[in-house]
């Protein structure tokens, strides 16, 4: 929860002064926590709020007042860590996490690392990696078939 007044001159509301607003919360600690929603929320988002309220003040006086409060959803997943192993491969054979619900990356840049540690992982689990052409006898192409590969990992 933050006071409009407070976003206005970008400060953060603080609990302590909570007792002296003119507007008391309807939630309170710990089920709101008084702060800085422009850290939580996107910039463009934040002024199209702002106005809305100023545009509002015209129809509701005192809607836009520094009294106002706004409450808004902060989530962060960052503190549960699904169990993986190698290539972020969870105790689930073949079921892999990444992204920000993984629990390990905490932006676009960190999850899409670890989409490719993840695909490096799978293309090496499933030795898709093509070898030459190799011609014998009976005129086969590929040494070894994709089915035969697959038939190969599904016994490991």
């Amino acid at each position: 929860v933050q006071r409009l007044g407070d976003f206005r001159h970008g400060r953060r509301s603080k609990e302590d002064k909570m007792r002296e607003w003119f507007v008391q919360p309807t939630l309170r600690p710990p089920d709101a926590m008084p702060g800085d929603l422009s850290l939580v929320m996107p910039y463009r988002q934040f002024t199209g709020i702002l106005e809305m309220l100023e545009a509002m003040e015209t129809i509701a006086p005192g809607i836009a007042s520094d009294h106002t409060l706004m409450y808004g959803a902060e989530v962060k997943f960052y503190s549960l860590k699904i169990e993986t192993g190698p290539g972020f491969e969870t105790k689930v054979p073949g079921l892999y996490v990444a992204g920000d619900g993984s629990g390990y990356t905490r932006g676009l840049l960190q999850s899409s690392m670890q989409g490719v540690i993840v695909a490096r992982h799978i293309i090496e689990r499933l030795a898709f990696v093509r070898e030459k052409p190799v011609l014998t006898a009976d005129d086969r192409v590929w040494e070894a078939s994709l089915e035969d590969r697959l038939e190969k990992l599904t016994k490991s």
